[in-house]
């Protein structure tokens, strides 16, 4: 036990830059506190109030009880890998030991966050466990910690195919929020995951509502929320090294909400993407900046789509081009988006005039569109199809291909000709 005191009384005294005789005065001798540091002499309790006094920390860290400076190390270490986590340099055993670490040590908070981080960062079934651990280490815990959990549930549901139950918990836990614990990081995260689940269930309108207020409540891109959190854990580790505890608890706080907001990123890029799709009828060019936005933010080949055809519909022919060009190397042939890439580029030939070329591309939508049973884009591609032959006079060929598609989209075998 002696030992094991010295090393920390020495750990301490080293980090705060004091001798031996500046810790020991006036009470006790630079040789006392040298026979302490090196295991010889075990100190008294006397002696260990007067050393923690003088470090500024409890009896406890001496005594290698848990203590306060240690819930905050605990904290920092948990940052730390998160912030791997963001860099793409993340590791889920080192992540995932923190956790189990906090479990031993009774921080349930701790082990939640840890956790929280794993569950953020699986894929596919693996996201399940991670999220049961997190909601069960953050039951006990204020709502909102406890509803950053429910949040990553919502999406385990989402992933498993239940929207709608994903839809339900996440506007219960907006509701309860707003009404008591209205913490902005949880709001902007609730917002957020729901305009995500509503877009993906086609209801734009309350999908741009959540975008909407997810996105008024971020404090802004990456690269900023990188430089805060990064001045947030310099200044816990600061206030950390000075004994001033409770400073640091509220920064090490403002670290950790400022990290889940990173974490945000993707989800905002599809908020950004909701809004757009709101806006573009009536403001195309605040739609497009919206699009760019969001394609900076998370590369996503149905955002560089919408961009394109957003392009094209302002004239800007050549940046739909060059967004196009970058699809046809991005997009797999059997991938469905293969289908709306193929009709927007007839729809740029016949924005340059190219009517050989739009009916060609029109053509070739369609037979993908069938294969792979994307709808909407086989019922645009035998309108636009048909719009292009009637207006050349080719009734008997628009009034064929109609049928065809017709059919392709479920009619009848004796649709009229």
């Amino acid at each position: 036990m002696g030992e094991e005191v010295g090393g920390r009384l020495r750990r301490l005294r080293a980090e705060r830059g004091l001798t031996q005789r500046e810790l020991a005065e006036p009470h006790y001798t630079a040789a006392y506190v040298s026979s302490v540091e090196t295991g010889a002499r075990t100190p008294s309790g006397d002696a260990v109030r007067h050393f923690a006094a003088r470090l500024g920390v409890d009896t406890g860290e001496l005594l290698g009880v848990t203590s306060p400076r240690d819930d905050v190390r605990l904290d920092l270490d948990i940052a730390a890998t998160a912030t791997d986590f963001l860099a793409g340099t993340g590791s889920a055993p080192k992540m995932r030991r923190l956790a189990r670490r906090a479990e031993k040590i009774g921080r349930d908070r701790q082990a939640g966050l840890a956790w929280l981080w794993l569950a953020r960062f699986a894929e596919g079934d693996a996201r399940a466990r991670p999220v049961a651990a997190a909601e069960a280490a953050l039951a006990d815990d204020v709502p909102p910690y406890r509803e950053l959990a429910a949040a990553l549930r919502a999406n385990v549901l989402i992933y498993r195919g239940e929207p709608h139950h994903a839809m339900h918990l996440l506007r219960t836990a907006l509701d309860a929020s707003l009404g008591r614990h209205p913490h902005p990081v949880l709001l902007l995260t609730l917002h957020a995951y729901l305009a995500d689940g509503r877009l993906r269930l086609g209801e734009n309108a309350q999908a741009a509502h959540h975008a909407g207020e997810a996105l008024r409540l971020a404090r802004g891109g990456g690269e900023i929320l990188a430089e805060l959190a990064e001045n947030q854990r310099r200044l816990a580790e600061s206030y950390l090294g000075e004994g001033r505890l409770a400073d640091a608890v509220t920064a090490v706080s403002a670290l950790h909400d400022l990290l889940h907001e990173r974490a945000l990123r993707p989800v905002l890029a599809r908020c950004l993407f909701a809004r757009a799709l709101n806006r573009r009828a009536d403001d195309p060019e605040g739609a497009l900046a919206d699009l760019r936005a969001s394609r900076a933010a998370a590369p996503d080949h149905t955002v560089a789509l919408e961009l394109a055809d957003v392009c094209r519909e302002l004239g800007r022919l050549d940046d739909a081009a060059a967004l196009l060009s970058e699809a046809t190397e991005a997009i797999p042939e059997d991938s469905p988006l293969s289908a709306s890439l193929t009709f927007q580029q007839g729809s740029l030939a016949l924005a340059r005039g190219d009517l050989e070329a739009a009916e060609a591309r029109f053509a070739h939508a369609i037979d993908v569109a069938a294969l792979h049973d994307t709808r909407g884009v086989l019922a645009a591609s035998v309108d636009k199809a048909g719009e292009l032959l009637r207006d050349q006079g080719r009734f008997e060929e628009a009034a064929d291909l109609l049928r065809h598609g017709l059919l392709l989209l479920g009619a009848e075998e004796d649709v009229p000709r």
